[in-house]
């Protein structure tokens, strides 16, 4: 056997010497699933990454994934199409001149070992009540036509706890039709937190809490009261200043009456004539006296 015959019989070995892909899984999340992985140890910088799914009993060339950098990962929604069966998938490391042995993920149920979102709530008030809506939440693979939302998505776990003191209990909802949820306290805040619940998947998010008053909260009309008291009394006393100001303005234009006026104008000549007199002296006097005597003379 000659020395090229003993190199070929070795070049596989070498070839295979590419380390392989490590911690191969597949992760799913509302039927969106994705193949991760990480290089093996030394892995050069210029590997890429291959993907091939389990179909039919045979291996086949997962499209757009057949050159993967170490960075990326492959999707592989469109080709676990059937929610019903069960795949593999396998990963190998390659570069120009080097292969690496498969690496192959475990057998993979999408129906069972997706991870269900939270569904979409909307809560409610409606007195001593709570109206609640819930709906399958939205993504590429529950809106395939052989996604089973129906099943996924028919049950939930309604938690309802209420804001004031904590006071929690649990129900049953089994349709995404509106649900009333009775027998509460008027006027409190009640939080509604919905997880989908099935037989076959127990893996599954709880929606963030939504929260309610069943009825509107009674408004505190004491500062409003109060306010509106404030503003009268202002305004009583503002009209009360104004009347009395306006009182008295009138009483200062308003005329006499002729009466006070004669007696006004009597009173003045009475103290004119007073201080002609004051000022004529005794001649004046007996001026005056005079008249008087004739008068009485006359009288007589």
């Amino acid at each position: 056997m000659g020395p090229w015959t003993l190199l070929l019989l070795h070049l596989p070995l070498v070839v295979s010497m590419l380390p392989a892909p490590t911690n191969v899984s597949i992760v799913s999340f509302n039927l969106e699933h994705t193949l991760t992985w990480l290089p093996g140890p030394g892995t050069p910088d210029n590997t890429y990454f291959t993907v091939q799914s389990l179909r039919k009993n045979s291996w086949q060339l997962v499209k757009g994934c057949a050159r993967l950098k170490t960075s990326q990962s492959c999707d592989l929604t469109n080709t676990f199409k059937d929610s019903f069966y069960h795949y593999k998938a396998r990963v190998q490391a390659i570069t120009t001149t080097q292969k690496s042995n498969w690496s192959l993920s475990t057998l993979f149920y999408p129906l069972t070992d997706t991870l269900l979102g939270p569904p979409v709530v909307s809560v409610s008030g409606c007195g001593n009540c709570l109206l609640l809506q819930v709906t399958p939440p939205t993504s590429r693979g529950l809106q395939r036509s052989l996604s089973p939302t129906q099943l996924l998505y028919r049950q939930f776990t309604c938690k309802v706890r209420r804001t004031r003191d904590g006071s929690q209990f649990s129900m049953w909802v089994t349709s995404t039709e509106k649900t009333m949820i009775g027998y509460l306290e008027p006027g409190a805040e009640y939080c509604v937190t919905v997880t989908p619940s099935t037989s076959f998947n127990p893996h599954s998010v709880p929606s963030e809490p939504h929260c309610a008053f069943t009825s509107p909260t009674a408004a505190n009309t004491v500062p409003v009261v109060l306010s509106v008291l404030c503003a009268f009394s202002l305004l009583v006393v503002l009209l009360c200043g104004i009347v009395v100001y306006s009182g008295r303005l009138l009483c200062m234009h308003k005329p006499l009456p002729k009466t006070l006026v004669l007696l006004a104008l009597y009173s003045t000549a009475q103290q004119n004539l007073i201080g002609k007199l004051n000022t004529a002296g005794v001649e004046n006097s007996a001026y005056v006296r005079t008249p008087s005597i004739l008068l009485e003379n006359d009288s007589w």
